[in-house]
């Protein structure tokens, strides 16, 4: 029969009359739970102009190529970080200075990133709203926004001045 010894071990005696040796249950502790993990803290908030660059990119990921230009101290700000996995959401934001930017986003192939090889695309958020989106370019489009301070944006593309016809 087998016989319990009151102690950290239980020990039983088989059947056949070796002994076994059995851990004893175990009693909760006192112990506290650990501590959790603290929250993850949001980002700070963007003192400046928050602009995102969301890109989805089709079959050929590597043609996909974009450059931010900040047109009112005319220089390029930021060109894309290079995309290198087809059919795939990449988002970046960017807390910038207000000013007029434009956004011109280009295809190596000249097909676009969308329809023909996938169903990529590109959308252009600045402080909170939509300012750019397609995918259906060609080999390149280009979107300017914002307003530089103190001003208009200026005129990119000047026209020419208009001609006037001789008076009669």
């Amino acid at each position: 029969e087998p016989r319990q010894v009151n102690a950290r071990m239980h020990s039983h005696v088989s059947s056949r009359g070796s002994c076994l040796n059995v851990p004893s249950p175990i009693t909760p502790s006192s112990t506290p739970p650990p501590t959790p993990t603290p929250p993850i803290n949001p980002p700070p908030a963007c003192a400046q102009a928050l602009i995102k660059v969301d890109i989805t990119t089709d079959k050929y990921p590597g043609e996909t190529a974009w450059t931010l230009t900040n047109n009112c101290a005319t220089s390029p700000v930021i060109n894309d970080p290079g995309y290198s996995i087809h059919s795939t959401s990449y988002s970046n934001t960017y807390c910038l200075p207000p000013a007029s930017y434009t956004l011109t986003i280009t295809d190596a192939y000249g097909d676009g990133n969308c329809c023909t090889w996938g169903s990529g695309s590109y959308s252009v958020n600045y402080e909170g709203g939509i300012v750019a989106s397609g995918g259906a370019f060609g080999k390149s489009e280009s979107t300017t926004f914002g307003k530089c301070a103190g001003g208009p944006p200026p005129t990119l593309n000047p026209t020419p001045n208009p001609t006037t016809a001789n008076p009669t």
